[in-house]
């Protein structure tokens, strides 16, 4: 699934996620759901100037994960 989310917002918690293919996914817990469970949007591209630039494939994509996977808790710039 991909959501319609223009740009994240400044101060909104991100996280890592291991992508499963070598390397790590930033991405916003979008729901809360049962069991220790949540439901993330993946943050794929930059903040410019003009509004969020996308690197396309990953971006916008949500998906369920188990919320002990999250790591490096911060927030966004």
């Amino acid at each position: 699934m991909r959501t319609i989310t223009p740009m994240p917002e400044s101060g909104m918690e991100i996280y890592d996620i291991d992508s499963g293919m070598g390397g790590v996914f930033t991405v916003s817990v979008t729901r809360e759901l049962a069991r220790g469970m949540v439901e993330v949007r993946i943050w794929y591209g930059k903040r410019t100037e003009t509004g969020w630039q996308s690197y396309g494939l990953f971006d916008g994509k949500t998906f369920q994960t188990s919320r002990d996977k999250l790591t490096n808790r911060r927030r966004s710039v």
